[in-house]
């Protein structure tokens, strides 16, 4: 009896991960029905699965259904290399390509290619930027007075009850929060939000360092660059500089 009720967890643990697993895998997202839904089908064929299969009788020359038909209206020379990459135009509803779009018209993590930096090297260089706010301690210790206006992250957690009550069995490896309290803490500070002319202007003062750093080095790099220069003010030996040291000693010279 003492076996059978210790083996009963662990069977009803590894058919939850095996359910969880299962909603992971063969996620469907949910289905919403408006008023104005069959407007959209019918005008801007929006709703339809893009998995679709193409028309064979659209592919032969004429589909006698025309923009009712419930396949795909495609030709066969269409170029899909792109059709991993998610539209950025249909992203803002502005695509006037439709079905005979490149690009895809769906948001579909599962058909977009994986980062081949974070592939090899186990990270990503570019980084998540959302990821490096920091979280606000004010919100983590139960309020922040600023709201959606604050310039740190509000993460919404479960309180742990275990923790709350004073002693939690899992410890740091609680997926539920643990709260604490620190009385030091610093005023939160309100959010700058920037304009997008600022942001490019930015950005394209950052190219320009750039360049220019890389103008900077290309000229230091070469054979009779700084290396030359270098060299010809202690020893005039190098070509880029050869009179260093001699304009040196006349200069010694002179003074006295």
């Amino acid at each position: 009896m003492a076996e059978i009720l210790q083996q009963r967890p662990s069977a009803f643990a590894a058919q939850a991960s095996a359910s969880a697993a299962q909603q992971i895998l063969e996620h469907k997202a949910p289905e919403y029905r408006f008023a104005f839904t069959p407007f959209l089908f019918k005008n801007f064929r929006m709703g339809i699965s893009p998995n679709r299969p193409t028309c064979k009788a659209y592919l032969q020359g004429h589909c006698p259904l025309g923009t009712n038909c419930p396949d795909k209206h495609v030709t066969a020379n269409n170029s899909w290399n792109f059709n991993n990459l998610v539209c950025k135009h249909w992203l803002r509803g502005l695509c006037k390509k439709g079905e005979t779009c490149e690009f895809l018209h769906e948001f579909n993590l599962r058909k977009m290619p994986e980062c081949n930096f974070f592939v090899r090297n186990g990270y990503c260089s570019n980084g998540d930027p959302a990821s490096k706010v920091a979280a606000c301690p004010h919100y983590e210790k139960g309020f922040c007075p600023l709201g959606p206006r604050c310039s740190k992250k509000h993460i919404r957690k479960t309180l742990c009850e275990f923790y709350l009550a004073g002693f939690c069995p899992d410890g740091p490896k609680c997926k539920k929060a643990h709260p604490r309290w620190p009385t030091d803490l610093p005023k939160p500070t309100v959010k700058i939000e920037r304009d997008p002319e600022e942001i490019a202007e930015e950005q394209a003062r950052l190219r320009e360092n750039a360049e220019r750093e890389e103008d900077r080095e290309r000229g230091f790099g070469g054979e009779g660059g700084g290396r030359g220069r270098w060299r010809g003010g202690f020893g005039g030996r190098g070509r880029g500089g050869g009179g260093g040291g001699d304009q040196r000693r006349q200069r010694g010279r002179g003074h006295y």
